[in-house]
């Protein structure tokens, strides 16, 4: 059972693998002059719990230190990344990340990120869309193929309910 907090003590819950969080605090590295998160790191914050996400699903991002044959391997380019802004975060705040799997289709996978701040208020709210890829063997090249039945077995499509924001 997935149990959801959302904005100001709104909660639900689901029992499937659309949704994770991950709670971090921003680092002065991630600011600006102002002590503001750069917009730019929201994008390192995306793909940060995106990859928490699939190691709590027991995979990896990266195959490459996986139990997976090189024939199954696979990776995720980003084909699409947008974030758009709404309250900042500062300098030592603590926030956290709200993933959810928005789409899963035969080659990508679509993610919403929202960023809440703790006292609920929504910061920010990213999309990325990652297509799977394996390397052609006879040019090099990258190749989007069909996502493997091992993960999607373990990644669905959220409900419309969670995806929806809460209305206060």
């Amino acid at each position: 059972m997935v149990e959801l907090e959302r904005g100001r003590g709104l909660r639900q819950s689901w029992d499937m693998a659309f949704r994770h969080t991950l709670t971090d605090r921003v680092q002065f590295a991630d600011t600006d002059m102002a002590g503001i998160v750069h917009f730019s790191n929201f994008f390192r914050y995306m793909e940060r719990v995106e990859h928490d996400f699939f190691r709590a699903q027991g995979m990896s991002i990266w195959d490459g230190h996986n139990e997976v044959a090189d024939v199954e391997r696979v990776g995720w380019p980003r084909v699409h990344a947008s974030c758009d802004y709404k309250a900042p975060l500062r300098f030592e705040e603590e926030f956290t990340m709200e993933l959810l799997v928005e789409e899963v289709r035969r080659k990508t996978i679509r993610y919403v990120i929202r960023f809440w701040k703790q006292d609920g208020v929504l910061a920010a709210e990213g999309v990325i869309v990652a297509a799977c890829v394996q390397r052609d063997k006879a040019t090099g090249r990258m190749k989007a193929v069909d996502i493997p039945a091992r993960i999607l077995a373990k990644v669905e499509a959220a409900p419309q309910d969670a995806l929806s924001l809460p209305s206060i």
